[in-house]
């Protein structure tokens, strides 16, 4: 029961033991009906309709007591099933010879008054709705034997089921005991994962963010030439510098919207006009609407995403061109960054680089989804980002390892630049 909170443990239990009885309960019925139809075809002269009879109201209240499962339900049917026991008791001591046939038969009968359970809300209380049905039953069976003068029956299968009962009880009972001690320490140990990898996604996103936004800037700033700022360059700083600030980054609204279709495509071509005014000839090939029907991690992660690789191109491609190109198979959302520039070795980039690491191959994991390179030096680059478009997806958009490390959402409106862009300032970084 680890898995179930401490206070239900013992109630979700005995609840599941009186269940597995009741369903006992009807198997016993149903074994005896089926020996004394077996009797009777082998013996025409034995008339068992009656004894069969007995049996259905018995079998009638454990459904009434499976429905309703309430300590009024199980006194009717302690009720009802003792005066069918006694009824069964008088006829099968009629039609069948005395002998253990009889005992088997009667205890079959006591069977499901041991295993009433009762409510099934309290451990205990099923060992005392036990040896009550069984106290009913043996009463029920010595009274309908003590008016046929027959002699007593000692009724073993009955005794052996409520030894089972009690033991079965007094098991689980010290296994949810058990289970008590043990899980408080299970569930401190998943929470301090689930915060430990919240807060290592938290740190992998503030990383991508500082290189796309800061170190970006520093480097610009120590390249520009003197003089006054660039314009567009002070803007950009002040808007990252107004995100970073506060807590939009964070993904602080835990709101299912989803982003408006329209609103991630105006983004999209943002972006790519920024890049083309820094003199970058972006050619853009496919429907870049797919990209709002993802959820707002999603778009948000393959937004940045492509931004970096658009900037790895201007800053390191040796080439003023590059396509994107954006696809949707109907399973996944799939865009491509390719330039025909001087290539790299994915293997030789030091471990000091996070452009393509940080900001595009653990950005889009984080949301589930899988990132290929093709480069070689003096062939290229050809970078494809895949996101799955399943809700399990969704479920991945989370800052940590798994989908239980935590969601990091972003909001579900679209301004242009998106947090962590770096716009037209990408010099000085590596990939």
């Amino acid at each position: 029961m680890l898995g179930i909170p401490t206070h239900l443990a013992p109630r979700v239990n005995a609840w599941s033991t009186v269940r597995a009885f009741h369903a006992a309960a009807v198997g016993s019925v149903v074994a005896a009906a089926v020996v004394l139809l077996l009797w009777g075809l082998a013996d025409p002269q034995v008339r068992v309709g009656g004894a069969v009879l007995a049996l259905l109201p018995t079998l009638v209240m454990v459904g009434v007591h499976v429905q309703f499962a309430t300590w009024r339900s199980a006194v009717a049917f302690l009720v009802v099933g003792g005066l069918c026991t006694w009824w069964f008791a008088s006829a099968v001591q009629d039609q069948v010879p005395a002998g253990w046939v009889v005992g088997y038969l009667l205890s079959l009968a006591v069977i499901p008054l041991v295993l009433v359970g009762g409510a099934g809300a309290v451990p205990g209380r099923v060992v005392l709705w036990s040896v009550g049905g069984f106290l009913v039953g043996r009463t029920a069976t010595s009274v309908a034997l003590v008016q046929a003068g027959a002699p007593p029956q000692p009724l073993v299968l009955a005794w052996v089921t409520l030894g089972f009962v009690v033991a079965l009880v007094l098991v689980t009972s010290r296994n949810t005991a058990r289970s008590e001690r043990v899980q408080p320490e299970l569930l401190r140990s998943a929470r301090e994962e689930h915060v430990s990898a919240y807060r290592a996604g938290v740190e992998a996103e503030a990383a991508a963010i500082l290189h796309d936004t800061v170190l970006n800037h520093l480097g610009a700033i120590a390249l520009a030439p003197s003089g006054p700022m660039d314009p567009q360059l002070a803007r950009t700083i002040e808007s990252d510098v107004a995100m970073l600030t506060g807590r939009q980054w964070l993904g602080t609204d835990t709101s299912d919207a989803e982003p408006e279709p329209d609103a991630v495509s105006r983004a999209f071509e943002a972006m790519v006009d920024e890049h083309r005014a820094e003199g970058l000839d972006v050619v853009v090939t496919g429907d870049a609407g797919v990209l709002g029907s993802l959820g707002s991690d999603a778009s948000t992660a393959l937004l940045r995403a492509v931004g970096q690789c658009l900037a790895n191109v201007r800053k390191h491609a040796g080439t003023d061109s590059a396509e994107v190109s954006v696809f949707d198979d109907g399973s996944s959302c799939t865009v491509m960054v390719v330039d025909d520039g001087r290539g790299f070795d994915e293997q030789e980039t030091g471990a000091d680089r996070m452009g393509l690491r940080g900001s595009v191959r653990e950005r889009i994991g984080r949301v589930g989804g899988d990132v290929q390179v093709w480069s070689s030096p003096g062939s290229g680059t050809s970078v494809m980002m895949t996101v799955p478009r399943s809700s399990s997806a969704g479920e991945h958009a989370s800052v940590g390892a798994g989908p239980d490390s935590g969601r990091l959402r972003s909001s579900g409106s679209f301004t242009w630049p998106p947090p962590g862009f770096d716009g037209v300032i990408d010099r000085g970084t590596g990939r």
